[in-house]
C-alpha cells in the first residue's frame, strides 16, 4: 500500500481551498456587479414620485404623467371633444368614482394613458394564492368591461414578491365590437399591512414593472 506524503496532502488541500475561494470571489464579484448595474438602472430611472397623502404611499411614474383630483379629472373628460373615446372615458371614470376606496388619478395627455390607484382592504397573499388572485382580478375586469359595454380577455398573470412586499400583475385586453380595443394592466400590491391596486389603461401594451418596483408603502 502506498501512502501520499503529508506535505502533498496539505498542498492539495490548500490548492483546493484557494481554488474554492477564488471561484467564490469571482461569483460574488459577478453577482455584485449585476446587482450594482440593476441598482444603478433603478436609481437613474427617469420619473417622479407622487405622494398619495391620504394613505402615506409614494408612487413613482414617468415624468410625463400629471396628477388629477376627482373633480379636475371629471372636468378634463367633460372638456374633451365628443367622440367614442370620450364616451368610454366617461364610463370608466364613473365606474372608478363610485367604487369603494380612495382613488388617485394620473394621466399622460400625449398618449391618453390613464393610471389609477385604488386602495383596497388589506389582503396578504403569497404565490400559492396566484390562481385565486387571478380569478378576483378577472372578475373585476369582467365587471368593468360589462359597465363600459365591452369584453375582457386575459393576456398574462404573474406573481412576484419578497418577505415584505407581494405583487400580482395581470394584463387584459378590453375590446368592443366596433373595432376599438385597449389594454388594462393591474398591479395588486400588498406591503406594510396595506393593499392597493394600480390600474393602467392604455392603447398600447407597456411595461411599468421598473416604476412599480420603486413604490414606497409607509
Amino acid at each position: 500500500m502506498r501512502f501520499t506524503p503529508l506535505y502533498r496532502l496539505q498542498h492539495t488541500n490548500t490548492y483546493t481551498v484557494k481554488s474554492f475561494i477564488v471561484a467564490f470571489c469571482l461569483l460574488s464579484l459577478i453577482s455584485c456587479k449585476e446587482r450594482s448595474k440593476s441598482q444603478i438602472e433603478k436609481d437613474t430611472l427617469p420619473g417622479e414620485y407622487f405622494e398619495l397623502k391620504e394613505d402615506d404611499i409614494k408612487l413613482f411614474l414617468p415624468v410625463y404623467f400629471r396628477e388629477f383630483s376627482e373633480e379636475t379629472y371629471g372636468a378634463l373628460i367633460d372638456s374633451l371633444p365628443d367622440s367614442y373615446e370620450k364616451q368610454m372615458e366617461k364610463k370608466r371614470f364613473d365606474f372608478l368614482k363610485f367604487s369603494k376606496g380612495n382613488t388617485y388619478y394620473f394621466r399622460d395627455a400625449a398618449s391618453s394613458t390613464l393610471i389609477t390607484v385604488k386602495m383596497q382592504k388589506y389582503l396578504p397573499f403569497s404565490k400559492q394564492e396566484s390562481s385565486f388572485l387571478l380569478g378576483i382580478l378577472s372578475n373585476q375586469c369582467a365587471d368593468y368591461a360589462f359597465a363600459v359595454g365591452g369584453e375582457c380577455n386575459k393576456i398574462q398573470g404573474r406573481y412576484s414578491g419578497n418577505a415584505r412586499t407581494k405583487v400580482f400583475k395581470a394584463v387584459y385586453e378590453l375590446s368592443k365590437d366596433v373595432g376599438y380595443s385597449y389594454f388594462n394592466t393591474i398591479y395588486l400590491i400588498s406591503s406594510n399591512y396595506k393593499t392597493l391596486s394600480v390600474n393602467i389603461y392604455s392603447n398600447a401594451l407597456q411595461d411599468y414593472n421598473k416604476f412599480i418596483a420603486k413604490t414606497v408603502v409607509k
